[in-house]
């Protein structure tokens, strides 16, 4: 009899384990763009938008957002701490201009405006981080309770300054030199002959 009564409390304990384990992934984040990666020259402000999803059969709700540091800019959080419902997802794509889905600007996730004074080729790279809690109900019907902490959501990030090529002269003044040059020669050798 005791030899069954172990054996059901290890199989119980492993059940609740790899249930602990299956709920870690449930909940996901994800940027916008896919790759994570954003551009822009210096002194311009980029940014990411987000897809949430929530694959729990409890509702979750934002609870703090991090970032790892910056530099060469200064960074913005624009998160909305959305509540996302059991197995949905919420998207908001980054903008700085008023869209049907961003009503009141900047949305998205973060933001970063680039110093003037950022060195091409210069990257910033990191992880964002998204803490949640389970709710048994919208957590903004009165009466819905937080069953605590959901697993935390990730995803790397990379925001780049492109590096900058040395600008070539227009042609026109190339062109405009060289007939310059041309005409001087032509004037000193018109006089070199006649003497």
């Amino acid at each position: 009899m005791r030899k069954y009564g172990l054996l059901t409390l290890g199989m119980t304990a492993a059940l609740l384990v790899s249930a602990a384990l299956a709920t870690a992934d449930d909940i996901s984040l994800s940027l916008i763009p896919i790759s994570g990666d954003v551009s822009g020259l210096p002194g311009s402000t980029v940014g990411w938008g987000y897809t949430t999803t929530n694959d729990t059969p409890e509702w979750i709700k934002a609870l703090s957002l991090s970032a790892d540091s910056f530099s060469s800019g200064t960074p913005s959080s624009i998160f909305d701490f959305p509540a996302v419902a059991p197995m949905g997802s919420v998207t908001l794509d980054f903008s700085l201009v008023a869209t049907g889905s961003c009503l009141a600007p900047p949305c998205g996730l973060y933001d970063l405006v680039w110093d003037a004074g950022a060195p091409g080729g210069f990257a910033n790279s990191g992880t964002f981080t998204v803490s949640s809690d389970y709710f048994d109900q919208n957590p903004a019907n009165p009466g819905a309770t937080d069953l605590g902490p959901a697993p935390d959501a990730s995803a790397a990030y990379s925001a780049t300054v492109p590096s900058t090529a040395t600008p070539e002269p227009p042609t026109t003044v190339l062109l405009i030199t060289c007939f310059i040059g041309l005409s001087a020669w032509w004037k000193v050798a018109r006089r070199w002959a006649s003497h």
